[in-house]
């Protein structure tokens, strides 16, 4: 008799020989010639997108022009014909589907440690995901990441004054950012004076502010905008703000290494000034030391700024790495709300010059972009096209076939996933039909990151007990995720090198303590 998950694989093998384009060989050549067809359109799809990179360098570029949204998307639209129609594009996602089937079932015929005896097992599972090797978190934005007990004690050494009123206008705008009404009530109620000097149950419902509140679970993204807002109350005391950063990193690091991180990659907003780079060298080198963790950074610009600003701040950042390489400085980053503002209408002016200047040699920072998040489908698509090399989050890639596709063959490219940020910002209300699983039975190089964990209320361990609860991920995937992590990383080759041999012995170590749990 056939184990349960032996004849789970079975069906599931049987499923698709009988719903699949190839048919497990009774596929009929007219099929075939279909998907001739379909990667004949692609190559010349796909064509179409390298060409429109070398056009949107010229204008951006050399004709200090802009691209238009219509004129882009006539760049990238086939000759009559040459389009797939839509039973194509059907048949396109299907194949797509009948490779994430099939990835499944090597998966589960591969696995060496049985998840399933520990998926209901709180202890146990808590324990799994603890000691995991986690290797890298490539989505990390810093002051995001102050949990309660960092922003307890920084209030309680800055000792900001708090002013209610105020902070309703510059939490609130109503475009950007917003409160609930409840929170608006209380804020504007508030007297005027020093942190401290509110009794404690006003002292504890102030805290609660840089975090998103537990009710309701999920939030608009304007309410989590309104924390960084709130999140400058940190700043009042000018004598404090560097210990006031530097603590923010180290609590953080420290965590990370309780929980078997040994990279992290930040996302952080820095004018392009010397000095600014020269100080990531030196917490770089004491930051290692103190916790073991090798750190490095992007430089972010924000989308929501004016395209001139963005513009500007390019051509600086371009400069002065033109004029001395900064090894703790490996890449740029897009970010902020992606409702309104698409990646190609935001992002040209500051990833098309750095990819024309990557290409010329004259620098070497590697794109990331926040993009498939909220907002247009597209965004990854044109993301890939101007340079990114990586994104955040990805999970509208899932319905552009197409995309996903040239994400696929031509790009293989790496998404950061942040589980439980994309659950609690309503932008995936379900963790089991998260994309992410799936992106990376197609092969894509997904690894799993926090984002903003503090505010979120959540940590890398918690995120790898997400996977495992609400997913059917082996523990060879969730593993190949963690060598992901570190290969897709924007660390230079000795770095990855000596990572990747620690993250052999680590799972070395703990894969034969949990053959013995499990």
């Amino acid at each position: 008799m056939l184990k349960p998950k032996a004849k789970e694989i079975l069906i599931t093998f049987l499923f698709i020989c009988f719903t699949s384009l190839a048919g497990c060989n009774f596929s009929s050549d007219s099929r075939q010639t279909d998907l001739a067809a379909i990667d004949e359109k692609l190559e010349k799809q796909f064509a179409l997108y390298d060409q429109a990179q070398e056009k949107i360098i010229q204008r951006v570029v050399e004709d200090n022009g802009v691209v238009e949204r219509e004129e882009w998307e006539t760049w990238l639209t086939p000759a009559p014909g040459d389009a797939l129609d839509e039973r194509e594009l059907a048949q396109l996602s299907q194949r797509q589907q009948q490779t994430i089937q099939e990835s499944r079932l090597a998966a589960m015929a591969g696995v060496t440690l049985d998840l399933d005896l520990i998926r209901n097992d709180d202890a146990k599972l808590e324990q799994y995901c603890t000691e995991f090797p986690k290797g890298a978190l490539l989505h990390i934005h810093p002051t995001g990441t102050r949990n309660r007990q960092t922003v307890k004690e920084i209030l309680e050494a800055v000792n900001p004054v708090i002013n209610g009123p105020e902070i309703v206008v510059q939490a609130n705008d109503g475009e950007q950012s917003m409160l609930y009404p409840g929170e608006i009530e209380f804020l504007s109620s508030l007297a005027v004076k020093n942190y401290l000097d509110y009794d404690d149950g006003d002292q504890n419902r102030l805290l609660g502010f840089f975090f998103l509140p537990d009710t309701p679970p999920t939030h608009d993204f304007k309410r989590f905008e309104a924390i960084f807002t709130i999140n400058d109350l940190l700043k009042q005391e000018p004598s404090l703000e560097k210990w006031v950063e530097e603590k923010t990193y180290l609590d953080f690091l420290k965590r990370c290494a309780s929980q078997n991180v040994s990279y992290v990659e930040f996302t952080r907003v820095m004018w392009p000034d010397p000095s600014t780079f020269e100080q990531l060298h030196t917490w770089a080198e004491e930051w290692y030391g103190e916790t073991g963790i090798t750190v490095r950074w992007n430089s972010a610009f924000i989308r929501t700024l004016d395209a001139d600003t963005n513009k500007g701040w390019t051509r600086e950042l371009i400069s002065v790495v033109r004029e001395n390489a900064y090894p703790e400085l490996v890449g740029i980053d897009l970010l902020a709300n992606e409702t309104q503002t698409p990646a190609l209408e935001t992002g040209q002016n500051i990833y098309v010059p750095i990819l024309a200047a990557n290409q010329q040699g004259d620098i070497n920072l590697h794109p990331t972009m926040h993009a498939g998040e909220l907002g247009l489908v597209h965004n990854v698509r044109d993301a890939m096209i101007m340079g990114a090399e990586r994104v955040g989050h990805g999970v509208l890639l899932a319905q552009d076939p197409l995309a996903l596709e040239y994400a696929i063959q031509e790009k293989n490219l790496p998404i950061a996933i942040n589980l439980y940020s994309n659950f609690r910002l309503q932008v995936n209300e379900d963790f089991s039909i998260h994309p992410f699983l799936d992106y990376l039975r197609l092969g894509l190089p997904v690894s799993l990151s926090t984002d903003d964990e503090g505010i979120f209320v959540s940590d890398i361990t918690k995120e790898c007990k997400i996977a495992i609860t609400h997913t059917d991920i082996t523990h060879e995937e969730l593993k190949q995720m963690s060598y992901n992590s570190i290969e897709t990383s924007f660390a230079d080759d000795a770095v990855k090198t000596r990572l990747l041999k620690k993250l052999d012995e680590d799972f070395a170590g703990f894969e034969a303590r949990w053959r013995i749990e499990l």
